[in-house]
């Protein structure tokens, strides 16, 4: 249906001012899938999958039981805590497949709870298509398989990544005149300022990250070296003076392991006792500063107002600023503090006694380009897979791509539950220097082709810098297409949210299993959690008594008075 220039700005400045995903066909009605399960047929097996709440688009197990003709039992769980607890009880063979962090991976290994697997020949799509910046994270990260006291498998050998993110914090930028520059420290968090504004993620490992990092970086709080803060500034000035790609590179893995340092303390230090102290009075302080710990409402109770900081996951702070700005054209941010955070990695796991041929073929079917461009449209989070299908996606949701050819099919309509064609916010193309919109549906059409798209003027849009995902996506996108996404006016936030760039990635580290230290972690933040600031109840007290003593004192006094009157009193009624 053509369309006026007219109204394809309009339609544009509302998607500007929403900066909401462009809602897509029913799952059902598009799914497509890769040969790659070669028309196996699984019909009379059952999967039994254990997943973290809410993390998964699960029409792709419909169409997975529908293509493989498997029944799937799909459990989930609030924690990864909850998850090993549960786990622990069942007998071997109750779960074919757990979704799970990096250092319950770390744990599950050392523990013999898991099958290895040789992810290139059982999960070939997963190995073809997951990111290999990202997957290399897994790659680099070990485990101890005999109990020896030495890392020396690879958790890539044990697990096929699933998502992965960053921790951070998601604030109203408009709270107070100095938020934006605020929030580049951890110290934010102590800031009397923003007393009871803030809320905490019930997590302990997440918000022990903050606790170790703050105590590391000039904390005024803890008798600790300031580490991060000089460590930083020289990473700073040098990278300023860098020459090469090389270079550059070298020095941020360099910081990097200074981050991994100070998160590892607690497993490389034999006095770790000693780091536990120092974090449990960091999170005292913090306690008497924030209105609360959350597990799952921070991200909706930043939309509301109720707060106006959270320490948040990636994938929830870009949920939380998709619906601020869907439902209240509400603008909300998210930003990695300097000093450095934690990186995060989720991926699937074979559980011993699971029928691995099933969960692999599962594994795969959600790792095929167009079910994990689907899932994260679901899910908000960032997946380990990276292809044409989710780079577009990214594309159309922040901005539009740099490079036009690769991409086979624009939108400017979508069909609601009942198959009626509704209007959408149409499909934004780069192409020659020059931006169009698609005006009717299109597969395999220039945008110089005028029955399809229409060119716009540039200006009538605005534009951040061009944020460049190559690193991420390379070998996995068409050699021509760079790799770059021109994010649309106040976008860029939610695109660097939904993927960080390398300075981002280079200040953030993993925090690995606690291992020996687990136990005395878990005392400590029973008792941060349990910990009441009394001085206020103290000065309530205080006060009270003195009006008790105070009263007691009056009525002392006042029948003293009265019975020395009374004796007056007697005394000159006996006279007269």
């Amino acid at each position: 249906m053509k369309q006026s220039l007219m109204l394809l700005i309009s339609l544009f400045v509302t998607a500007l001012a929403s900066g909401v995903n462009v809602p897509s066909a029913s799952l059902k009605n598009t799914l497509h899938v890769k040969q790659h399960l070669d028309q196996a047929d699984y019909s009379g097996k059952t999967l039994t999958i254990y997943n973290s709440f809410d993390y998964i688009n699960e029409d792709l197990i419909d169409a997975f039981e529908e293509e493989t003709g498997a029944k799937v039992n799909y459990y989930t769980f609030d924690t990864n805590e909850t998850m090993y607890n549960q786990f622990t009880l069942q007998p071997e063979g109750t779960y074919d497949l757990v979704c799970t962090s990096d250092y319950m991976i770390q744990r599950m290994i050392r523990e013999g709870l898991l099958e290895s697997v040789d992810i290139a020949k059982e999960c070939p799509i997963y190995d073809t298509y997951a990111s290999n910046i990202v997957r290399g994270k897994l790659k680099s990260m070990f485990a101890d398989t005999d109990n020896d006291g030495i890392k020396d498998t690879s958790l890539d050998s044990y697990a096929a990544g699933y998502m992965w993110g960053t921790l951070g914090i998601i604030y109203d930028p408009y709270c107070s005149d100095t938020i934006k520059e605020d929030v580049k420290s951890w110290d934010v968090f102590w800031d009397p300022t923003y007393r009871n504004l803030i809320s905490i993620k019930n997590s302990m490992r997440d918000t022990f990250t903050v606790g170790l990092i703050h105590a590391y970086s000039g904390s005024d709080f803890s008798n600790t070296e300031d580490i991060l803060n000089p460590a930083r500034e020289e990473y700073l000035n040098k990278l300023k003076n860098a020459s090469s790609q090389e270079e550059i590179d070298t020095l941020r893995a360099e910081y990097n392991e200074v981050v991994q340092g100070i998160l590892d303390l607690v497993i490389t230090e034999e006095n770790y006792e000693d780091i536990i102290d120092v974090v449990n009075h960091e999170l005292i302080e913090l306690k008497k500063n924030i209105f609360g710990f959350e597990v799952d409402s921070g991200k909706n109770d930043i939309v509301t107002g109720k707060i106006k900081m959270n320490l948040a996951w990636s994938g929830d702070a870009v949920y939380s600023i998709d619906v601020a700005m869907e439902q209240q054209e509400k603008v909300l941010e998210y930003y990695v503090p300097e000093e450095g955070s934690n990186i995060w990695y989720d991926g699937w796991v074979f559980p011993k006694g699971c029928d691995k041929e099933l969960a692999c073929a599962f594994v795969d079917f959600i790792s095929d380009p167009y079910n994990a461009s689907q899932n994260m449209d679901y899910t908000g989070y960032t997946p380990f897979i990276t292809s044409e299908e989710v780079f577009n996606m990214a594309s159309d949701w922040y901005g539009c791509a740099d490079y036009f050819e690769g991409r086979e099919y624009y939108d400017s309509v979508d069909v609601d539950e009942d198959g009626n064609e509704i209007e959408v916010d149409p499909t934004l193309v780069h192409y020659d220097d020059k931006f169009y919109v698609c005006i009717k549906d299109s597969i395999n059409h220039l945008p110089t082709d005028e029955e399809y798209f229409e060119e716009v003027d540039p200006e009538e849009y605005v534009f951040e810098e061009p944020y460049d995902l190559k690193f991420l996506f390379e070998g996995h996108i068409s050699p021509e297409r760079n790799g770059i996404i021109y994010p649309l006016q106040e976008s860029q936030n939610g695109l660097m949210t939904q993927y960080p760039d390398e300075e981002t990635i280079a200040r953030c580290a993993v925090m690995n299993d606690f291992e020996d230290a687990n136990n005395d972690v878990v005392i400590m933040w029973g008792q941060i959690r349990a910990y009441t600031n009394m001085v206020p109840y103290y000065v309530i007290l205080g006060v009270s008594a003195g009006i008790i003593l105070t009263f007691f004192i009056y009525q002392i006094v006042k029948r003293h008075v009265s019975s020395r009157n009374k004796r007056l009193l007697s005394q000159k009624n006996n006279h007269n």
